[in-house]
């Protein structure tokens, strides 16, 4: 009798050993089955990041750009003596008794720098 239950025991272990296999087996599959279903997402939302951040460059520099314009034209509204400076610059137009000393730079074919 007492070899019986001994023997019921071991079945029971074996049993219970093969369950806990089996889930921990169960939940490897899902785990992997959810890695596989949501990694397409991740790499979406990675792309989805890395793109908002080059628009929001972008806005940062227009808004920049947008700023010296305001600026500029806040200048040219108010400011008499500023409007003087840009004619004169533009229409080449000097000040008795007033040297003009221009330094123009070399100009540059895109993606090769200047000698020096």
């Amino acid at each position: 009798m007492a070899q019986l239950r001994s023997q019921r025991r071991r079945k029971s272990e074996h049993w219970h050993k093969a369950n806990r296999a089996l889930i921990a087996l169960i939940l490897a599959g899902v785990a992997l089955l959810g890695s596989f279903l949501f990694y397409p997402e991740i790499e979406t939302r990675k792309e989805l990041a890395r793109q908002l951040e080059e628009e929001q460059a972008v806005l940062r520099s227009e808004e920049a750009q947008r700023a010296l314009h305001r600026r500029e034209v806040h200048l040219l509204e108010n400011d008499p003596e500023y409007v003087e400076i840009i004619a004169r610059d533009r229409i080449g137009v000097m000040k008795e008794g007033e040297t003009i000393f221009r330094f123009d730079t070399p100009s540059t074919k895109a993606g090769q720098q200047p000698p020096r």
